[in-house]
């Protein structure tokens, strides 16, 4: 497909890229996750703008936007401030809100703050329900393990990104191609590092940030329509249940064969629900609870493991997982880490984790 044409706006002194196509119709608002950038929507936008009037941006140090000079300590306050920029930017009053990962925790951010500008929320894995966090992310964390593992590499861009979905083929190398384009620009990588340390350690996420999120979805009354991938490798979907108990008016759609970015997996059939949403969401969150009570044991079942502790590795290795073990895998990480960088000597640039969140 032909891509829409790359805009840019400037908010609060940073220069940032955005998607906007179709002319009519209700508005959408488009958050990538971490490492991420508008093109990770690209499918959404083949058939969307339609019947949508669709914005996308990059986010702050994201993609082909400006890179702050740092991220402060309430950094979702600023992303979420830089979405409402563009929103005015482009002339959109209003509009459903839609974020993935690090994005849906901005969306939330962004209802909390301005519940006036949300007609609705759709959250696809969103960041701030849990601080479980795929042990990659947390690794990338520590200062000088992070540097390393994401020195420049095509291939591991694309285990990245592939990472995040259940069906690697729906990953094409032409994603791929653009994220690692966008992964070596300059000062991207530590974009990249700076951002995600803002919110995350090798525990996982910041459980302060975690608090203060949850308190305030009770305040968010915008019908809120949650998205998992039961095979979610990211953020696991025990998560949904905190969201279900937090949000006034919510309600869950598990799909069992999808990763973290069901939009990416299956789109026609994720554009089909965001359509019949926006339309009536009402309707939608209610047939939605209607369908969950006929049938427990396929979309209740993640809402009863929601309290167990989630380990991302197999049990008989969880178990082994001391502080001590960590350490000493974190250390074999750097030298192997360390090691290919030495024979890479000749390349440069950086590889970010593009999509990852």
């Amino acid at each position: 497909m032909q891509l829409p044409v790359d805009r840019y706006i400037d908010v609060d002194g940073l220069r940032l890229r955005y998607w906007l196509e179709g002319d009519a119709g209700p508005n959408l608002v488009l958050i990538h996750g971490i490492g991420g950038a508008v093109d990770v929507w690209r499918k959404q936008f083949e058939r969307l703008p339609q019947s949508h009037r669709v914005l996308a941006l990059d986010l702050p140090g994201c993609g082909r936007s400006a890179i702050p000079a740092v991220y402060p300590r309430d950094a979702l306050r600023m992303l979420a401030t830089v979405v409402r920029g563009v929103m005015q930017g482009v002339g959109m009053p209003q509009a459903t809100i839609i974020g993935s990962s690090l994005g849906g925790a901005v969306a939330i951010e962004f209802a909390m703050r301005w519940p006036q500008l949300v007609e609705s929320l759709v959250l696809i894995g969103p960041a701030g329900m849990s601080s479980e966090v795929a042990l990659p992310l947390r690794l990338m964390s520590i200062r000088g393990v992070g540097e390393l593992l994401t020195l420049p590499d095509r291939a591991r861009t694309g285990h990245a990104i592939r990472g995040c979905v259940a069906d690697p083929t729906s990953v094409e190398e032409e994603d791929i191609d653009r994220a690692f384009d966008m992964a070596t620009l300059p000062g991207a990588q530590d974009a990249f590092l700076h951002l995600l340390r803002a919110y995350a350690s090798v525990r996982g996420l910041d459980r302060n940030e975690l608090r203060r999120l949850q308190t305030g979805m009770h305040t968010i009354h915008a019908p809120t329509l949650l998205i998992w991938g039961e095979q979610d490798r990211i953020l696991p979907i025990t998560g949904a249940q905190v969201a279900l108990d937090h949000f006034p008016n919510a309600a869950l759609v598990a799909r069992p064969s999808s990763g973290h970015l069901v939009f990416v997996e299956e789109p026609e059939w994720f554009d089909d629900l965001v359509s019949n949403f926006v339309r009536a969401p009402q309707a939608v969150l209610n047939g939605i609870r209607v369908e969950s009570k006929q049938a427990p044991d396929a979309n209740q079942q993640p809402a009863r493991r929601s309290k167990e502790t989630v380990s991302l590795l197999p049990a008989s290795l969880a178990r082994h997982l001391t502080p001590r073990t960590v350490g000493v895998a974190v250390l074999g990480l750097a030298l192997f880490a360390g090691a290919r960088f030495i024979r890479q000597q000749n390349g440069g640039g950086a590889t970010l984790l593009q999509a990852k969140g």
